[in-house]
């Protein structure tokens, strides 16, 4: 049997409780989304006529990285969370070697808002599958909740789970200076992420362009509700122009 070295970044092994307290709490008070003024109004009509249009939000999602080894047939690895008998994903992952060696691997897991069910604990479940009858085999259970060490088993070992992050992804159209355009994610004047990406044209053209914008868990307020914010830089004052804002849900 061949072996590998688990290098899961599973976005952090959190519990639903912890979800539901910090990042549930985040997207609840989102979901009534901060006025907006008269001024940011008009500003985000001529953003969607000149610079940005066909803007789409996808739902939210909870990232979760997980790593270590693992030492499993062919280095394939199986992982699968869920919320009592619900799975809220599940898929394979590759390490490094095959067993009887050990190797590492780095494995994501994105998981829906839409899929979670009430405060009811997260738990990551990985093991292999049976070469012979495709039984589950050497299945170590991990909650998400839990800060205790990891113990390793006979294929896997030195797990570690990094913390939480919320993914927002956002697509659309731009036609901005070599399709170039900026980004922030706000909490009221706090900036908790920010960044640029390049759509597939550049200004006068529209092109088109999709975004996935990662912000670590504990740097959201669960008190705060978030907006982005699309805009441009002048190429000669370098200030800030065609801003666009959108609330967060």
């Amino acid at each position: 049997m061949n072996k590998k070295t688990i290098t899961v970044f599973a976005a952090s092994i959190l519990t639903c409780s912890v979800f539901a307290g910090v990042l549930g709490t985040t997207w609840a008070n989102q979901a009534t989304p901060p006025a907006t003024t008269q001024q940011e109004t008009k500003a985000n009509e001529a953003a969607k006529q000149n610079m940005f249009r066909n803007i789409k939000l996808a739902e939210p999602a909870l990232l979760y990285t997980v790593k270590g080894e693992a030492s499993v047939f062919e280095g394939t690895y199986q992982y699968a969370v869920k919320q009592g008998k619900h799975v809220l994903a599940k898929g394979y992952g590759t390490a490094s070697k095959g067993g009887p060696e050990w190797g590492t691997f780095a494995q994501t897991i994105k998981i829906a808002r839409s899929e979670l069910i009430g405060n009811e604990p997260l738990m990551l479940e990985m093991f292999e599958i049976n070469q012979e009858n495709g039984a589950i085999i050497n299945k170590l259970s991990i909650p998400l909740d839990s800060s205790d060490t990891v113990k390793n088993t006979k294929v896997f070992r030195n797990l570690k789970l990094a913390a939480p992050s919320v993914v927002y992804t956002v697509s659309g159209e731009a036609s901005v200076f070599e399709g170039t355009y900026q980004y922030a994610v706000k909490q009221g004047e706090q900036v908790v992420a920010k960044g640029f990406g390049t759509a597939s044209k550049g200004g006068p053209e529209w092109g088109e362009f999709s975004k996935e914008i990662v912000i670590p868990l504990s740097n959201l307020s669960k008190n705060k509700p978030s907006t982005l914010e699309l805009f441009e830089i002048d190429q000669e004052s370098g200030a800030m122009k065609n801003k666009m804002v959108l609330p967060l849900k």
